[in-house]
């Protein structure tokens, strides 16, 4: 019997031969295989070749069905006044609800009226005389052939007769009018399957032309990779940091400065803000959706303060989902070791001018490692359950209404059932959340003019896990209700003529309305406001020039931030951009660091220390925003269909990072003050003070980042990339210790495989280089660094699927860290978090 420990490298090797096995049977990304035939079709119909040319356009739709292939396809069977193909090839482009419907309905409307007169004119064919069968011909051959010659065999003296040949009738000469002619003349040259991002600049672009380093995780990438955790999608990105801590509890960060309760990334899900504005953070499994429900995730490297203001520090993860009516209804069921589980069910549909996408979903992760053992007499422990990680009940709906070709409305709300165990900062350091999330909200995309208000809540209880008897479990209520209300003017004109400027201008409002025990009473409502400008000005075919710049008023500061961004694109070809670009961007402090007012129990028992941001010792005390200074260049490379790649370097300067502060003890002085001593509301004896503070120390950080895709033969998808981040710290305290939580060193590495009998999965790899991390801890006296080593590590995952009846099913089985305990014990990515141990998971999926 195979031993736990030597099954999983047995896994992985399995996943591997059945690379080897299917990919002589396997076809190509099929994005990529898709555009080869597009490209293909539309040169062909260009040299007049037009029936080759659709038969190319047939099969990229095949593979990856696109609206405008189809619009194509259309257009060129008008072309041969194959009225009927046309009408048919035009409707299933309307199941795409096109902003031109009406024109496209028009069109079939008068070919239809062609159609018909051309069946009313047109001969009846004629028919071949019948061809009489020799009596020598065998029945393998066909009337019309010679018979199959022996060797040494004279050739027949006399042929067979020839079939009459048929001449297909005239078609017959029908007026266009000008609304066919006009629209099928319009056919879709561009490239349809190229990749459009759309964070970068707030609208639809090439990556070539994007002002920052930005990658995209396809739709393909998240089904291959088998992972239901969108943040080990994240991994794959060059210079993401990755940290799982807890079974429910991963913190996410870019080109260094992660952390226990992240803040450095904006996370936005179709451009709504999720991150919670208590902490800062980003709880990953209190989403309303699923990787299920995800078209693509865009990921913006560098600084975003310029359009997205606070919290676009170091980058944007923007996850957008599946449009209304898009995609297929159906559902997907999971169960691993430990207890793991995941379901998913979604329905789409379109009706007219509306659509609908609703989903609901069910998600449970075990923790890696139970923190205390339930029989221990001398600890106070909750009534959480200590094996859970996270759970997710999860409803989401989404509705979209055109108004016309060029007006569109989007409504819709979720709403979440979540518990997760994290892992806080300073003393709490296994904290439970329980509680509910949701959100409602409408846009409005038109022409000139986009609009967007939504409405957030977050609903929980929360307290620690455990304590020693006789402390207490810091029982609390966090509450969070935020309105967002932001509008855009979009256009882009000629001036002087020899520039074409693409502008967006924007106002926003935000409105915080938090409530907790732990913060100052009562706390404050904040009043945020911004306002943005950028311009895109594109100098001929080579060189675009972007400048944006935005201003933000941030109610704690009482005063207004700047956020500056100018980016120079040079395109040498089509296909391949060099990119320049400067930026700034800050984090303004979470309402816990800017409102902070915490009793906190210290180990001597009768003894505390308050922890405060308004510090009665120190009047007149500001908290500054965090900042970083950032300067990039970059290249970029999709010359060639079967690779491409792309290289960045960078330089941050980062300084004012926000921090517990250094306990103050009680002196004379502030006793005689009235400051400190005994504590009537808690019966503590207060010792000294705390809270936050701005770290004096400055980071200057290079790093570069190389990354491709290939695809070397029909059926293989490879990926991989490098990062190195290099921090180089000066310190404000002579002799104090570098901060080296950020590896050096990073590699990602994979391989995806589709075959044409169904059977596809991706093998990937991971390395993170060994880190140091500087950690606050609370002692018995206060909060002081203290320095945790933590050794490199490598992760192995794989997915192995098989799609079957008309592709409708698949079944599939995941692997999560194969290699977990084979060559020693499993590894930490916090060095407080538990051991990230090996999950197994078996699929099966459905669709319509």
């Amino acid at each position: 019997m195979i031993s736990r420990r030597r099954r999983a490298p047995l896994v992985a090797s399995a996943l591997a031969l059945a690379a080897a096995l299917y990919s002589g049977a396997a076809f190509a990304d099929a994005r990529t295989e898709a555009r080869r035939h597009f490209k293909a079709g539309m040169a062909l119909i260009a040299q007049k070749k037009v029936v080759e040319g659709v038969a190319e356009l047939e099969r990229a739709y095949e593979i990856f069905p696109h609206p405008n292939v189809a619009y194509n396809v259309a257009a060129a069977q008008v072309e041969l006044q194959h009225y009927d193909l046309a009408i048919g090839a035009y409707r299933t482009y309307l199941d795409s609800n096109p902003s031109d419907r009406a024109e496209v309905e028009r069109t079939i409307q008068d070919l239809q009226q062609k159609l018909a007169a051309q069946r009313t004119e047109k001969p009846a064919p004629l028919q071949p005389p019948p061809v009489e069968k020799p009596a020598d011909v065998k029945p393998t051959e066909k009337p019309g052939e010679k018979p199959a010659e022996k060797p040494g065999e004279k050739p027949a003296e006399k042929p067979l007769e020839k079939p009459v040949e048929i001449k297909p009738p005239e078609p017959v000469a029908l007026p266009v009018t000008p609304e066919t002619d006009k629209t099928a003349a319009q056919a879709r040259t561009e490239d349809v399957y190229q990749e459009t991002v759309i964070t970068a600049s707030r609208g639809a672009q090439s990556p070539l032309d994007s002002p920052n380093s930005t990658t995209i995780i396809t739709r393909q990438d998240i089904r291959l990779s088998g992972h239901t955790r969108i943040p080990e999608l994240l991994r794959r990105v060059a210079g993401m940091d990755v940290m799982q801590i807890t079974g429910g509890d991963t913190n996410v960060s870019m080109r260094g400065f992660n952390s226990r309760f992240a803040n450095k990334v904006l996370v936005l899900v179709d451009g709504r803000a999720v991150a919670n504005d208590i902490l800062g953070s980003t709880f990953w499994e209190s989403f309303t959706i699923d990787v299920d429900q995800i078209e693509r995730i865009e990921v913006v490297r560098g600084p975003g303060s310029a359009l997205y203001g606070a919290d676009a520090f170091a980058g944007v993860i923007n996850i957008i989902t599946i449009a209304p009516g898009e995609g297929k209804t159906g559902f997907r069921a999971g169960v691993g070791d430990g207890g793991t589980g995941y379901g998913s069910g979604w329905a789409t549909g379109r009706e007219g001018d509306f659509s609908y996408r609703a989903s609901v979903g069910y998600t449970r992760y075990p923790r890696w490692s139970r923190e205390v053992n339930s029989n221990r007499i001398d600890l106070n422990i909750s009534s959480f359950d200590q094996n859970l990680g996270a759970e997710n009940l999860r409803t989401d709906l989404r509705l979209a209404y055109r108004i016309d070709k060029n007006n569109e409305l989007t409504f819709g709300g979720g709403f979440a059932r979540v518990a997760l165990d994290v892992y806080g900062v300073g003393p709490f350091n296994d904290y439970r959340l329980q509680g509910n999330n949701m959100d409602v909200g409408a846009a409005y995309k038109g022409k000139y003019v986009n609009a967007r208000a939504y409405f957030t809540r977050l609903d929980i209880s929360a307290g620690q896990d455990y304590q020693p008897i006789g402390h207490s479990l810091d029982e609390s209520r966090p509450q969070q209700n935020v309105l967002n209300v932001e509008a855009e003017y979009v256009n882009d004109f000629r001036w002087p003529q020899a520039l074409h400027h693409d502008v967006h201008i924007g106002l926003g409002y935000r409105l915080k309305d938090i409530q907790w025990e732990y913060l100052q009473q009562p706390p404050p409502v904040e009043n945020h406001a911004s306002a943005y400008v950028q311009d895109t000005v594109k100098i001929g075919d080579k060189v675009n020039v972007v400048v944006s710049g935005r201003a933000d008023y941030v109610p704690y500061l009482q005063r207004l931030i700047g956020s500056p961004r100018a980016s120079v694109v040079i395109k040498p070809t089509d296909r391949q951009a060099i990119r320049l670009s400067g930026s700034t961007a800050f984090r303004t402090p979470s309402f816990l660091e800017s409102y902070t007012d915490l009793p906190f129990q210290l180990s001597l028992p009768g003894v505390q220390v308050i922890s405060a941001t308004k510090r009665e010792d120190i009047p007149n005390f500001i908290l500054q925003p965090e900042q970083i200074t950032s300067a990039e260049v970059g290249y970029l490379n999709q010359q060639n269909e079967l690779f491409e790649f792309e290289l960045t370097a960078y330089y941050n300067r980062v300084t004012n990072l926000i921090e517990l502060s250094a306990v103050r003890n009680e002196t004379l002085a502030a006793k005689a003050a009235g400051l400190g001593g005994f504590d009537p509301s808690t019966g503590q004896y207060t010792a000294g003070f705390g809270g936050w503070d701005n770290s004096g120390d400055v980071y200057n950080v290079f790093g570069g980042e190389l990354s491709g895709r290939l695809y070397p033969v029909d059926g293989l998808d490879i990926f991989a990339n490098y990062a190195l981040n290099l921090t180089n710290q000066q310190h404000l305290i002579p002799g104090t210790p570098d901060d080296q939580r950020t590896s050096h060193h990073k590699i990602n590495l994979g391989v995806q495989l589709r075959t044409k009998i169904g059977f596809n999965g991706e093998v990937s790899f991971y390395y993170q280089s060994s880190q140091v991390w500087n950690e606050q801890v609370a002692t018995l006296t206060g909060i002081v660094y203290q320095q945790f080593p933590l050794p490199a590590y490598t992760l192995l995952n794989g997915r192995l699927g098989w799609r079957f009846y008309k592709d409708r099913i698949e079944v599939s089985a995941t692997v999560f860290n194969a290699l977990a305990g084979v060559f020693g014990p499993p590894a930490q990515q916090h060095p407080f978090g538990n051991e990230v141990g090996r999950r197994t998971m078996g699929f099966f999926s459905y669709s319509l």
